[in-house]
């Protein structure tokens, strides 16, 4: 993990499709910057960087405007994504909800939880140190 943030939306959303959609954008974005930043120091950035999502509608509406008719509300300049997926120069992934890895940041768990998505971070509790 390189970057991240995690913080309230300023935009409001009346839909978790529409919510996700945004997150997406913005994520984009940052993607698109962290490949210039590495080809500005001699590291290429392969093609199709990988946005993970946990929305199947997002991810949907992202790739393709299948739901064109529902989402004309939603701004303009968010379906910018579309030209980066066309470009290959991004590509969403699905993520089930439960292996989330984002999760751990933005949501309260159970410790089970917790746990699980600490151990897919490479963290490990340092309280169970064995003598």
């Amino acid at each position: 993990m390189v970057s991240w943030r995690s913080r309230k939306q300023r935009l409001v959303a009346d839909s978790t499709c529409y919510a996700e959609y945004i997150a997406l954008h913005k994520s984009s974005h940052k993607a698109m910057f962290l490949c210039q930043l590495l080809d500005a120091l001699d590291f290429p950035c392969r093609m199709g960087t990988a946005i993970h999502c946990d929305n199947d509608a997002a991810t949907r509406l992202a790739e393709d405007q299948v739901l064109h008719s529902q989402v004309k509300h939603i701004q303009v300049k968010l379906h910018s994504i579309h030209e980066n997926i066309d470009l290959g120069e991004l590509e969403i992934l699905h993520v089930r909800s439960a292996d989330n890895i984002a999760d751990i940041l933005t949501k309260a768990l159970g410790c089970s939880d917790f746990v699980r998505l600490c151990g897919y971070l490479g963290l490990r509790d340092v309280t169970t140190r064995t003598m």
